[in-house]
């Protein structure tokens, strides 16, 4: 080979390592890493709400029910918050269980309230039903859930969180996509790094 030739051959570029990434390269790229992006940040706001009821400061209870519609859809989930019972006014939409009932849970409307001898009495409605609920509730303890937000269409998924086993089942999924985006972003970055070490070889 002439010197000519060898000065040819060594301008030419090895396993075309010099070449630029393509655009639908760099776009595959930017996918997989938004992708990941959003899984991770779906897991932590979801380890996020899973840990806010576990406290026991917010629940989420599901709308089965149409006596609250239209604030209250049905197939919806409510969103309370754990607040003092001496917060409580006219107008809050709050949990309680019937007078004889503690195992039946409303999510009404406060339309009457009164203190009387420090005990809280209310009166409740469903903004849908055309009468008051038939009882005066005697509010004890020192906490009530009050109603803060309204998520459609997620009523039946947040009954199956609160069944028995549905949260340990949700933090399982929850860290097992955690997991997977860990391991895909590890993969990632070990791929960029051998691929930058062979450029770096070939020059």
């Amino acid at each position: 080979m002439t010197e000519v030739e060898h000065q040819a051959a060594g301008d030419r570029p090895a396993h075309g390592s010099d070449r630029p990434p393509t655009p639908r390269r760099g776009l595959a790229k930017v996918h997989r890493l938004v992708g990941i992006v959003v899984v991770a940040g779906v897991v932590v706001v979801a380890g996020l709400a899973v840990a806010a009821v576990a406290s026991g400061h917010w629940q989420a209870r599901p709308v089965l029910s149409g006596s609250m519609r239209p604030a209250l859809p049905i197939g919806g989930v409510a969103i309370t918050e754990s607040v003092p019972t001496g917060s409580l006014k006219v107008g809050d939409v709050a949990v309680f269980h019937p007078p004889g009932q503690p195992d039946v849970t409303y999510v009404h409307r406060i339309i009457w309230l009164q203190r009387h001898h420090g005990q809280l009495l209310v009166r409740t409605k469903g903004d849908a039903n055309p009468v008051r609920d038939p009882w005066t509730l005697h509010v004890q303890g020192a906490v009530a859930y009050q109603v803060r937000y309204v998520v459609p269409l997620v009523g039946y998924a947040a009954v199956w969180v609160h069944s028995a086993g549905g949260r340990s089942r949700l933090l399982l999924l929850a860290a097992a996509a955690l997991l997977v985006c860990v391991v895909s972003l590890v993969v990632e970055l070990t791929r960029r790094s051998r691929s930058a070490g062979r450029r770096r070889a070939f020059r």
